[in-house]
C-alpha cells in the first residue's frame, strides 16, 4: 500500500491486524490528516499524524510498508507523509486497497483535523471539496475485510456513526453530535493511548481497541474537569451496528463494546505456530463478543448455555495453542 510522496493525500488511519502463516490476517494503516487554517493548527495535526505513525511502526508493530499518511500540502513534504490528503488521491488509496485487502485482513481508519456540519451529514475539512461520511460509506463498500475501525477525532464527528455504521464495524467518534464544533482534545489523548502503559486497563500486556477507547474518552473528561471547564465533546463507540453510539461511562449497560474489546492493537504474546489454530481462536474470540452484543435477545438460559461453549471451546484450543509455543 505503498504510495509515492508526490502521489499527494491527508489523514486518515487504517489499520489491520497480523497473524503468521499463509492467508494471514494483516494490519494495514492509513492515516488522514486534514487542513490546519493556521499554522499552529497545521503544526497540531501534523504532531498528531507523526506520533500515531510512530506508534504503528514502532511499539504496536505494524509493519512500515502497511501504514501510509496523508496530509495536507504544508505537511506533505515530511518522511513520514506519503501524500496529499485530497479527495481524489484519498479515492485512489481506497481503490488500491480494495485490490490489496483480503478478508482475513482487519482495516483501521483514523481521521484529524477539523470537522464540519452541513445539518445532515459530517466531513473532515481536507484541500478542496470535502469527502462526507456517505462519501466514505461508498468507499467502504467496496472493500473486501473482515473487520473495519473507523476513528474521527475530529469535531462535528458524531454523525460518523449514523453514515458508516454496519455489522462488524467499529466506529469511534470524537462528539456525541454535528453540533459540537469546538477544537477537540480527544486525539491528543487517543496518540498516547497507543503508547502509554497505563492504557492497559486491564493490565494484562495486551492493548485492545476498547481500552484504547476507554483511556482516550476518559482522559479527555478528566482534562475538562481539572481545567473547570464544562466539556464541549462528548465521544462515541459503536461496533454492533445499530448505528448508536454510546459513551463511556454507558459501556456496562450497553451492548456496545464487545467487539472492540477483542479487536488487538497489541497481544500479550507473539501468536506462532499452526496459524489455523490462531484463526480458530481469533473466529471464537469473535463469537463470543456477538453473544454478548445479543444478549438482551436471548432467553436467559439459552445465552448462558452458549456462551459456556464457547468458553470451553475457547480455553480448549488455548490449551492447543500453547503446546505449540
Amino acid at each position: 500500500m505503498a504510495l509515492s510522496k508526490a502521489t499527494g493525500f491527508t489523514l486518515v488511519v487504517i489499520f489491520a491486524c497480523i497473524v503468521s502463516g499463509a492467508n494471514a490476517q494483516e494490519r494495514h494503516a492509513l492515516i488522514i490528516g486534514g487542513l490546519g487554517g493556521a499554522p499552529e493548527q497545521t503544526s497540531r495535526i501534523a504532531s498528531h499524524l507523526e506520533n500515531t505513525y510512530n506508534a504503528l511502526i514502532g511499539p504496536l508493530g505494524f509493519e512500515n510498508e502497511h501504514v501510509t499518511v496523508l496530509a495536507e500540502r504544508a505537511v506533505a513534504g515530511s518522511e513520514y507523509v506519503h501524500g496529499e490528503s485530497t479527495a481524489e488521491n484519498i479515492r485512489a488509496q481506497f481503490a488500491e486497497l480494495s485490490e490489496e485487502l483480503t478478508p482475513e485482513d482487519e482495516l483501521y481508519i483514523l481521521l484529524f483535523g477539523h470537522g464540519s456540519y452541513d445539518g445532515e451529514q459530517s466531513a473532515l475539512n481536507i484541500p478542496r471539496r470535502d469527502l462526507s461520511g456517505s462519501d466514505y460509506a461508498a468507499l467502504l463498500n467496496d472493500l473486501r475485510v473482515r473487520r473495519i475501525i473507523w476513528i474521527c477525532t475530529m469535531s462535528a464527528s458524531g454523525p460518523f456513526i449514523q453514515a458508516l455504521s454496519a455489522p462488524e464495524r467499529i466506529v469511534i467518534t470524537a462528539t456525541r453530535t454535528g453540533t459540537q464544533r469546538n477544537q477537540t482534545i480527544f486525539p491528543e489523548y487517543l496518540t498516547e493511548a497507543l503508547v502509554e502503559p497505563a492504557a492497559d486497563l486491564d493490565r494484562d500486556g495486551s492493548l485492545s481497541l476498547k481500552e484504547v477507547f476507554q483511556y482516550t474518552a476518559e482522559q479527555t473528561a478528566r482534562h475538562y474537569e481539572g481545567e473547570g471547564h464544562l466539556a464541549t465533546e462528548h465521544s462515541l463507540l459503536d461496533d454492533n451496528g445499530d448505528r448508536q453510539g454510546t459513551r463511556v461511562e454507558m459501556l456496562g449497560e450497553s451492548t456496545d463494546g464487545f467487539a472492540a474489546g477483542v479487536t488487538w492493537l497489541r497481544r500479550s504474546q507473539m501468536l506462532v505456530g499452526d496459524p489455523t489454530l490462531i484463526s480458530e481462536r481469533t473466529t471464537l474470540e469473535g463469537q463470543i463478543a456477538l453473544l454478548k452484543a445479543r444478549k438482551r435477545e436471548l432467553e436467559t438460559n439459552t445465552y448462558y448455555a452458549e456462551l459456556e461453549t464457547l468458553f470451553i471451546a475457547l480455553a480448549r484450543l488455548n490449551e492447543r495453542i500453547e503446546e505449540e509455543l
